[in-house]
């Protein structure tokens, strides 16, 4: 029977059913399955995700936040305290040290609601959600300041991915907020955060963020200064004001906005600090700043890395030798100050620099001038020397420039500089490693065209800017390959190059030059930077590193081997005295590069560089003393690069000198009297404590005596006479050298016709007059005494016709160079004696002549 009271009332349908309690219908019930299914999901979520995340959270010393970068102590090679470094260019300053509004600043702009939230803003975090799922996108990062801190301290993205490190972020802040107050907070986040660059250096840290962009202290800073490095937190470098003026200065004022709708300042105070331009100013001078320092630091955080460089507190052992050091940084300002006193030096100097900038901070600071006045700029004659161990590779002194608190570019390590005749070396090393060319090779010794060269203009005929005299050149003709690279001729080498790699077409302007043995020859001596693929690319127009040219001359003193790299760091020791870096042996054992017979050609035409070439005024006049040395000078075409480099057994030194901006140093400023007296200068330094040793030559090589003049087969006639410019004695020398070449090596048949002969026997006489005699020279005689002989050509013999003991006791008509007995002491060439003068009839042979022998 059925129940009407539940139903309502009839229509026409008949009655209407009553509707159940809204708890009784589906759609509620479905809502609370959704919710009990949701809180289990959000619970199992919380034991699954997010609670393992907060025990990751507590694991986190919070003691740690405290522990800003410790100075680390540099020592020298001999474990004497150089200096204490801050790896991270950080300075830490109490928070009284800094500014009110610098503080209000930043609430404003990072974390408005700071002093009430527990580490965490969730008004701030459920807004930044809203907005991610609106607009499908990030758009905001509800970061507080105490999160951003926290994340800082401990590096949080290195450990966890992007929405796991947001969890533990937010546990970490609100353990920090329990731990700290609000103001040792605010003192740690400001001292700790990277505040972005300039100048090649990082600035962590409020203080050091206000010097590097304003050159003030922190306490100093001014409302809109405040608001500018403030702006620039969200994105370090993209916001700086030295890179992008325009983006810092439009967040410059958003910051001020911020302020005005915290209620941190007025409309007024806001359109003020808006009205004043974005002023930079250079950072104070740090006295305590040096390359040496400089490269300690960059080579340190290669091996360290940042994070852990952020601790600090390092022992770092450097392979710097104090008193080297110090002559090299002493060398330099003192020998470049005596350049810019010498004729023809047009430019601004160094005291004239110091003088200029000296008034700017005068001025600056009596308010006499607009405080966006730029700094004067350091224009004078820059220099760079480097000290290295030819066998390890470890850097023994390094000095970028003459200032370091004018400039802290390292043109030692980092400037890419035309090596000009400083280069040759290494062309030459190419050359005698093919085996092709020794250094007894005759060159053509002549003017060249400058389309082959393509340096300073491409008409007319090359100069000899090599030789570094301003003496006319004169040519020979010929000379070896030795006296051109001692005396850096560019036509010779020019010639050599061409014939080399060269396809054969001499003449051609155009003929293609294959690059690839001296470009592989420079890579391997360690020079990294690239060869342009001109011929001007033999002479040094490429442009290379100082201390990449410097390992590369280790090579010629090396016999063929080189360190792998160059280092200044030995050994690195954390605060308990552990280990962190150590320089491995097979990185300090030099490896093998190229042949070893080529690199000993080239190191001994080096020493005749050093010794007679375009360096020998090392000794004569700039006071090297007498110890096995070698080097090379280096000119660039137009005097804008001066190089020397060279070495003894035990070290290698390279200098340079020029201008940031390449521009000619005055004319004729040749590389032998600027940078060749800083060279000799830290070489005596260098003795005293690396003691040179003769260096040893290759075992198994055969001896060819040369004629230094003529690059020809020596001769009986290869002598010089010398006068001694002090006493006027005048001597007479052997004007040969003997060569080393391997057993087998191709040698030029001809002989030297440039020195001439004095007391020639009839034997050789009668039948050529000019024996001996250049065909140029003074006294050559094209025609012969007896016109019966014109079609008979001298020959030579290659050696003694008969060895061991002479059963005949033939009389030789020439003895090697000795002492004669002579008042003077001069050295002379002595003959033997024969039994009588010559006749018209008969030779001066002790044996009965043959019988007469008619010759039609």
């Amino acid at each position: 029977m059925r129940d009407f009271n539940n139903f309502g009332e009839s229509n026409w349908r008949g009655p209407r059913r009553k509707k159940p309690p809204f708890y009784r219908r589906w759609w509620f019930k479905g809502f609370w399955l959704l919710v009990v299914l949701s809180g289990l999901g959000a619970w199992i979520g919380w034991k699954v995700v997010v609670e393992p995340l907060r025990e990751k959270a507590e694991v986190f010393d919070l003691e740690e936040i405290k522990k800003l970068e410790v100075s680390s102590i540099i020592y020298d090679r001999d474990g004497n305290e150089l200096g204490r470094l801050s790896l991270l260019n950080r300075d830490p300053v109490p928070l009284s040290e800094i500014p009110k509004h610098f503080q209000e600043a930043l609430i404003a702009q990072e974390d408005s609601r700071f002093y009430a939230h527990d580490g965490v803003d969730h008004t701030a975090v459920f807004r930044a959600a809203y907005l991610a799922i609106r607009l499908q996108r990030v758009t905001q990062g509800g970061s507080t300041i105490t999160q951003q801190l926290a994340k800082n301290a401990y590096n949080l993205p290195k450990y966890f991915g992007k929405y796991e490190r947001k969890v533990v972020e937010m546990f970490l802040a609100q353990r920090i907020e329990k731990y700290y107050t609000k103001a040792e907070i605010l003192d740690l986040y400001l001292n700790r955060i990277f505040f972005g660059s300039g100048n090649g250096k990082n600035f962590y840290g409020i203080q050091t963020a206000a010097n590097g962009y304003f050159g003030k202290d922190a306490n100093d800073l001014t409302l809109e200064e405040s608001a500018t490095i403030v702006g620039l937190i969200k994105a370090p470098n993209a916001l700086s004001p030295i890179r992008n003026p325009s983006g810092s200065l439009e967040s410059r004022n958003h910051v001020l906005d911020r302020m005005v709708e915290e209620g941190y300042i007025t409309d007024a105070q806001s359109a003020e600090a808006k009205a004043k331009p974005m002023i930079i100013s250079a950072p104070k001078e740090d006295g305590r700043l040096t390359y040496v320092y400089d490269e300690v630091r960059r080579q340190v955080m290669n091996v360290v890395g940042e994070e852990r460089a952020s601790t600090g507190g390092f022992r770092i052992y450097t392979s710097i030798d104090s008193k080297l050091q110090k002559t090299v940084e002493e060398s330099l300002r003192k020998r470049l100050s005596e350049v810019e006193t010498r004729d023809g030096y047009q430019h601004q100097t160094y005291a004239q620099f110091k003088a200029l900038a000296h008034d700017w901070r005068l001025r600056l600071k009596a308010r006499t001038i607009d405080p966006a006045t730029p700094k004067p700029k350091a224009d004078y004659l820059q220099g760079s020397a480097i000290v290295v161990d030819n066998t390890t590779g470890s850097i023994l002194a390094v000095a970028g420039g003459r200032d370091f608190l004018d400039s802290q570019f390292n043109r030692a390590t980092l400037a890419n500089r035309a090596a000009g005749t400083a280069f040759l070396p290494v062309f030459y090393a190419a050359a005698f490693n093919s085996g092709k060319v020794f250094p007894g090779t005759s060159l053509r010794d002549k003017w060249i065209d400058n389309r082959y060269v393509m340096v300073g203009s491409i008409e007319g005929l090359a100069g000899e800017w090599g030789e570094e005299t301003e003496q006319a050149t004169v040519f020979k003709d010929h000379i070896s390959a030795r006296e051109a690279l001692m005396r850096s001729r560019i036509g010779a080498t020019m010639y050599l190059g061409r014939d080399l790699y060269g396809n054969g077409e001499i003449d051609k302007v155009d003929m293609p030059i294959n690059y690839g043995p001296v470009e592989e020859m420079a890579k391997n001596l360690g020079i990294t930077s690239p060869l342009e693929k001109l011929p001007s690319a033999f002479l040094g127009k490429s442009g290379a590193k100082l201390a990449d040219m410097t390992l590369a001359y280790t090579t010629f003193a090396n016999q063929g081997s080189r360190a792998k790299q160059l280092h200044i760091v030995n050994r690195i020791t954390d605060f308990n005295d552990q280990t962190v870096f150590q320089i491995s042996e097979e990185e300090s054992q030099p490896q093998k590069v190229m042949d070893e017979v080529a690199a000993y050609q080239v190191h001994s035409c080096l020493v005749d560089s050093l010794e007679r070439g375009t360096g020998a005024a090392a000794r004569t006049d700039f006071g090297l003393k007498k110890f096995p040395a070698a080097g090379k000078t280096g000119t660039h075409y137009g005097f804008k690069d001066l190089w020397h480099i060279g070495y003894s057994s035990e070290v290698t030194c390279g200098v340079w000198v020029g201008f940031d901006n390449p521009k000619e140093i005055y004319p004729q400023a040749y590389s032998n009297r600027i940078a060749l007296p800083i060279w000799a200068d830290i070489m005596n330094t260098a003795e005293e404590s690396y003691k040179p040793k003769a260096f040893p030559e290759p075992e198994g090589l055969e001896r060819v005596e040369i004629c230094r003049l003529s690059g020809a087969r020596a001769t009986e006639f290869c002598v010089d006479k010398i006068v001694d410019k002090k006493s006027g004695v005048e001597r007479v020398e052997r004007s040969t050298i003997f060569e080393l070449v391997k057993p087998g090596t191709a040698l030029d048949s001809a002989f030297c016709m440039q020195h001439k002969g004095e007391g020639l026997a009839r034997d050789i006489q009668v039948f050529r007059a000019d024996f001996g005699l250049s065909a140029l020279g003074a006294g050559a005689s094209s025609a012969p005494v007896d016109p019966r002989f014109a079609h008979i050509t001298p020959v030579r013999m290659e050696g003694p016709t008969i060895s061991g003991v002479d059963p005949f006791e033939s009389v030789r008509p020439l003895l090697p160079l000795g002492r004669n007995d002579g008042e003077n002491g001069s050295t002379a060439i002595k003959r033997a004696k024969v039994t009588e003068e010559p006749s018209e009839e008969g030779l001066p042979i002790k044996l009965p002549p043959p019988s007469p022998i008619r010759i039609e």
